[in-house]
């Protein structure tokens, strides 16, 4: 069974780096087999459909648009991101996660099991680094990610002593 566990946005924007953050978080933390990948994919457009072709469950953790406080914590499955009217694409960088869905499971090789964890943003301007809310939110976020795997039959293993995150774009130069 293959898996991805992805974290999508762009580490630039402030909290739209929240799905890359909490990807490197929990790979810095816990260590999984071999057939689940770990990786940030940035800010894909249409160029999404070579990471999702395949998979038979994805775990994607990005940022999402809702009214809920800043830092809450949302899921949604393959149906309900199926069923969302896919909005018009503005740039290159936007989103394209349902329409990839669409266009895979016409050609027969969608993930089979999809969740989006996503995580409402304070602060989307440019620079690098969260907002307290989402930086908060985080931890629980890499909980989420852990006990989906296991869910699932993965085995997740805690590392005795976890290493610091890679966060490559909030070092200080």
């Amino acid at each position: 069974m293959r898996i991805s566990v992805l974290g999508m946005g762009n580490v630039l924007m402030g909290d739209d780096g929240a799905g890359p953050n909490a990807v490197a978080t929990f790979a810095a933390q816990f260590d999984v087999p071999e057939e689940v990948t770990l990786l940030d994919i940035g800010t894909p457009g249409l160029d999404l459909v070579p990471h999702l072709a395949g998979v038979d469950t994805l775990l994607l953790v990005d940022t999402v648009r809702s009214d809920a406080p800043p830092g809450t914590v949302r899921t949604y499955d393959k149906a309900t991101l199926l069923r969302a009217k896919l909005p018009p694409r503005l740039s290159p960088h936007d989103p394209a996660l349902g329409q990839c869905l669409a266009m895979l499971e016409i050609a027969g090789c969608a993930p089979r099991e999809v969740l989006l964890v996503g995580i409402v943003p304070e602060v989307t301007a440019f620079g690098p680094g969260l907002s307290a809310a989402v930086k908060n939110a985080i931890p629980g976020v890499v909980e989420r990610i852990a006990m989906e795997l296991r869910a699932r039959g993965v085995h997740v293993e805690q590392r005795p002593a976890p290493e610091a995150p890679n966060l490559w774009w909030e070092a200080k130069v």
